[in-house]
């Protein structure tokens, strides 16, 4: 059968009316109608024959389509049943695409790689296109699993591309910024103008490429990062000092010994702390046990 041309708005609307559908924005539906955009997000996934991707939020098929003429094996997660419903209408005739039709904030990664369509695949790869309202916590989600894919290349809107990649200092920086410096390599690839959507968003997206960073902590040390960057950042108009005094309900002069221990100036905010300096201060607090 003749593929629709899913970056055509016109294409897109019409094939939605056949099936009974239209964009929600409840679910932030804004399909991606620009294949140059595509084809940009395809090349930085650098994906081919025997390796495997996860792509969320596929929508019309934009990227998927894409990704099968690669050969690659590809794992769509889409949450709206209306539109599993299109894709797998829509990707029939390619073996090498499976819809998976769940919540994306509800599937084990891990356990999704340990399935036999991808088991076999050399690398498996995510690429995604995330709704504003579930960004942080499908992120928080993959760090939980300790970001369990070779490479992502994910679409976010702009003002949360910029946090998850900002440095000590800089707007946004928080807890998101330094789990990701901890869990990947990051790096912002390029703007993606709200043009480019149909129907169009009111703010504009970027894309960010990420990629696995080695461990540096133990899963003790690890466990204490997570609980010292929530509760540093739920207090960040307070000193780093009075944070922990508040937090491990220790005297000033015992947090400050470990504060100086760690060579941080008890006077500063959690967002001027490098990872360097919390993954320090969450192995000291692990070797002390201050705070379990």
């Amino acid at each position: 059968m003749k593929l629709p041309n899913v970056t055509s708005p016109r294409e897109a609307a019409l094939l939605l009316q056949q099936y009974g559908l239209s964009p929600r924005r409840s679910r932030g539906q804004n399909f991606l109608v620009d294949a140059n955009v595509a084809r940009k997000i395809v090349a930085a996934a650098d994906t081919g024959p025997g390796e495997g991707v996860v792509e969320v939020g596929p929508g019309l098929g934009a990227l998927t389509l894409m990704l099968a003429s690669r050969q690659a094996r590809v794992v769509a997660v889409e949450l709206d049943e209306g539109l599993c419903r299109l894709l797998k209408d829509l990707l029939a005739d390619f073996s090498g695409v499976q819809i998976l039709c769940r919540d994306a904030l509800e599937v084990d990664w891990k356990d999704l790689r340990r399935d036999p369509f991808l088991s076999g695949c050399r690398q498996v790869k995510l690429v995604a296109n995330l709704p504003y309202n579930i960004s942080s916590v499908f992120m928080y989600s993959l760090y939980r699993e300790g970001f369990p894919f070779d490479r992502a290349v994910l679409m976010f809107q702009k003002e949360v591309a910029r946090r998850l990649v900002a440095l000590p200092g800089e707007s946004g920086y928080g807890g998101l910024s330094v789990l990701t410096r901890y869990y990947t390599r990051g790096e912002l690839l390029f703007p993606v103008s709200r043009n480019v959507f149909w129907p169009r968003p009111r703010v504009d997206s970027a894309v960010v490429l990420l990629e696995p960073a080695p461990k540096r902590l133990s899963p003790g040390e690890e466990a204490l990062l997570w609980k010292l960057v929530k509760e540093l950042f739920q207090q960040r108009r307070k000193t780093v000092a009075n944070g922990l005094i508040r937090w491990l309900g220790r005297p000033r002069e015992e947090v400050e010994s470990l504060l100086g221990e760690a060579r941080i100036d008890p006077r500063r905010r959690p967002e001027s702390l490098s990872l360097e300096e919390f993954a320090l201060l969450s192995q000291l607090l692990y070797n002390c046990s201050v705070g379990s």
